[in-house]
C-alpha cells in the first residue's frame, strides 16, 4: 500500500476560533501505532466544548476537532499485533491537544486508543457514529446495582440523543433492564424501537409526578441516567431511586451545550461533590461520569449488531468537511442548535 506524503486534517488555534486546513508532513511510523485512512468522523458535544472553551484556547498551537472515526489501516508499525494493512477498523481518539478525526489520516495507538476490527454489516458512516457515546453508554451501566430476581429498572433521560439511544439498547440487549424513557413525544416511536418499555414524553407529562407513579415502594428504580444535564429531579431523585441505586449525569449540573461537561464539572461545582459524597455515605449514589476506554465494549457492540440486538443510528452524513462552506459549520450548527438525534456523521474523502 501505498504511505501518504501529505496529511490534510481542520485545526483551531484560537478560542472558537474558525477550523483551518492544515496540510502537514506525515512523519515516520512509531513502532507501537497504526497509520488509518480516516474514511468518516462524528461530531460530539464535547468537539465543541472543547473548541470554545478557555483552558484549552490557552495552550499555543493548533488543536483539532473530532473524536470518532472509522477508516482503513494504511500502515503497521513494527512493534503492532493483531492488524494489518487494509485491516477497516473504527474506534475512539480523544486527544485533547493533539490530533484529530477532522483529519485525512490519524496515528492510532492501539494498547490505549479503545477500537475495533469494522463488520462490513457497517458502513463507515455508521460505524463512525458509535464509539465515544457507545463508550459513554457502557460508563454509565456500570453503575447499575447487581442482578436479582427482580428486572432492574432504568430510566433516560435524553434517551433520543446519541448516548442515549445507545444506553436504551445496551441497558436492554446486555442487561435486560426495564427501560422508561423521556424524550418529546415526536421521538416516542423511535426510542420505542430502540427497545424502551415506556417513555414520558417532557413536553406534555411531569417527569417526577409520572416516574413516581410507576413506581411502589418495594419497586423503585436502579439507575436514572441524565444526557441533558441541569437540576430538574434533584428534588426527587433520592425518592425514586432504592438506596443502592444511582442518579447519572454524562452533563453536571449545567445545562449549556457550549460549556465543558461531564467530571471536569466537579471543579467548578463544590454541590456536586457534596453530592457524590453524601450518596457515597447514605445512598442511593450521585456521580457525573465520562467513557470508558476499553476495546472489549466496542467489540461487544459487533457481536450485538451482528445478532441484530443494536444498531447504529446516524441522522445525517454531511458531506464536504474541508469544503468551509458546508461541512463542519452545518455540523457545528445542527450540535448548538439541539436539532441532533443520533449521530450527524462527516464523510472524508
Amino acid at each position: 500500500m501505498v504511505l501518504p506524503m501529505i496529511n490534510k486534517a481542520l485545526r483551531f488555534s484560537s478560542l472558537g476560533g474558525d477550523l483551518e486546513l492544515l496540510e502537514k508532513e506525515v512523519l515516520p511510523l512509531p513502532t507501537n501505532e497504526i497509520l488509518v485512512k480516516v474514511h468518516a468522523a462524528s461530531i460530539n458535544p464535547c468537539d465543541i466544548q472543547l473548541w470554545r472553551s478557555g483552558l484549552i484556547a490557552v495552550v499555543a498551537g493548533d488543536k483539532g476537532m473530532g473524536k470518532d472515526f472509522s477508516g482503513t489501516v494504511v500502515s503497521v508499525g513494527s512493534g503492532v499485533k493483531g492488524w494489518a494493512e487494509g485491516d477497516d477498523i473504527f474506534g475512539l481518539l480523544f486527544h485533547v491537544f493533539g490530533q484529530s478525526t477532522f483529519s485525512e489520516y490519524i496515528n492510532v495507538d492501539p494498547s490505549t486508543d479503545p477500537i475495533a476490527k469494522k463488520p462490513g454489516f457497517f458502513t463507515h458512516e455508521e460505524a463512525a457514529s458509535i464509539p465515544l457515546v457507545a463508550l459513554t453508554a457502557y460508563a454509565c451501566l456500570e453503575w447499575l446495582p447487581p442482578a436479582s430476581n427482580t428486572q432492574r429498572r432504568v430510566v433516560i433521560r435524553g434517551a433520543s440523543g446519541g448516548t442515549g439511544t445507545w444506553l436504551v439498547q445496551l441497558a436492554k440487549a446486555t442487561y435486560n433492564c426495564h427501560i422508561t424513557a423521556i424524550c418529546s413525544s415526536k421521538n416516542a416511536e423511535f426510542v420505542e424501537s430502540l427497545g424502551a418499555d415506556e417513555v414520558i414524553d417532557y413536553t406534555t407529562q411531569d417527569i417526577t409526578q409520572t416516574l413516581s407513579s410507576n413506581i411502589s415502594s418495594n419497586q423503585k428504580y436502579d439507575l436514572i441516567v441524565d444526557c441533558v444535564g441541569g437540576k430538574e429531579l434533584f428534588s426527587s431523585y433520592e425518592q425514586l431511586l432504592h438506596p443502592k441505586g444511582t442518579y447519572i449525569t454524562i452533563v453536571g449540573d449545567k445545562t449549556n451545550v457550549r460549556w465543558l461537561s461531564g467530571p471536569i464539572t466537579y471543579l467548578w461545582s463544590p454541590t456536586q461533590v457534596l453530592r457524590y459524597l453524601k450518596g457515597y455515605i447514605w445512598g442511593p449514589r450521585y456521580a457525573c461520569v465520562s467513557f470508558v476506554t476499553d476495546s472489549s465494549c466496542l467489540e461487544a457492540v459487533v457481536r450485538l449488531a451482528e445478532r441484530g440486538e443494536v444498531k447504529a443510528v446516524v441522522q445525517e452524513a454531511i458531506q464536504g468537511l474541508f469544503d468551509e462552506r458546508e461541512g463542519w459549520r452545518v455540523a457545528v450548527r445542527k450540535m448548538e442548535e439541539g436539532r441532533v438525534r443520533g449521530k450527524v456523521v462527516l464523510p472524508i474523502p
